[in-house]
């Protein structure tokens, strides 16, 4: 309860550090959103990303990225990342140096600001649907194959998870599989504290970017087995850092 009403406080706090620039760009955030036909792929994203680096960098959260020359040249990557708060997909496209969409469960787009950022970069829903699953899964390998980034969170949630992760969902590494790409783990540091501690905390988020797993090392294995491949990257680069 307690972290809800921290977490409440925050984003009344960043609304109101943001005011004049939501008068300003949110309006239009929303009409390209629901006006997609008038714009281009390109035009869209660079938007979304600009309200989001604006919105953090206005905040005053601190990022510090390392690792970026693990990222291979080649796009089509699947960028999988631990999961400590609401905040990581907005840490991950602020960092990230290429277009990447998102793989999020259904019910968190919704939301407003995600909702339209989710409609301006690419993203994919993840819905309670067995067939809707399936034709998900098909349609992010074609984008795979076509050179599309995408990232998720195998964790599936984030709930008291920041020094230890949550089994990863072995699902989460089909597409990956069928396209034959790069994964590529991420490890988000302290990003929790946001939240836990407020913006009292000083310690600046960490989003460290490790050595992609190549198909060729992950050529053979079942999905579970990925899975486990990655999560324990993942955890081995988050137990360096955590007290």
């Amino acid at each position: 309860m307690k972290k809800k009403i921290r977490g409440a406080s925050i984003l009344c706090k960043t609304i109101f550090m943001n005011f004049f620039n939501i008068i300003r760009y949110y309006p239009k955030m929303v009409y390209m959103a629901f006006h997609q036909d008038k714009y281009t792929d390109d035009q869209m994203y660079d938007y979304g990303i600009k309200l989001i680096k604006l919105a953090i960098d206005t905040s005053n959260f601190k990022i510090e990225t390392y690792g970026l020359d693990n990222i291979p040249e080649n796009d089509g990557l699947y960028i999988c990342s631990n999961h400590q708060e609401k905040f990581d997909p907005l840490v991950i496209w602020y960092t990230f140096p290429r277009q990447v969409g998102v793989i999020l469960r259904d019910k968190v787009t919704h939301r407003p600001f995600i909702r339209e950022v989710c409609r301006l970069i690419k993203s994919k829903k993840l819905k309670n649907d067995g067939r809707a699953v399936v034709k998900l899964y098909s349609e992010i390998t074609d984008d795979l194959k076509n050179g599309l980034n995408y990232m998720i969170f195998p964790e599936g949630g984030y709930e008291d998870n920041y020094k230890k992760l949550s089994q990863f969902h072995p699902g989460s590494f089909k597409s990956a599989q069928r396209a034959c790409c790069p994964i590529v783990p991420v490890t988000i540091i302290d990003s929790y504290r946001i939240f836990d501690k407020g913006m009292k905390t000083t310690r600046p988020i960490q989003v460290r970017y490790l050595k992609p797993v190549q198909p060729a090392e992950y050529s053979g294995m079942s999905t579970a087995e990925i899975a486990q491949l990655v999560e324990k990257r993942i955890q081995d680069e988050l137990s360096k850092f955590q007290e």
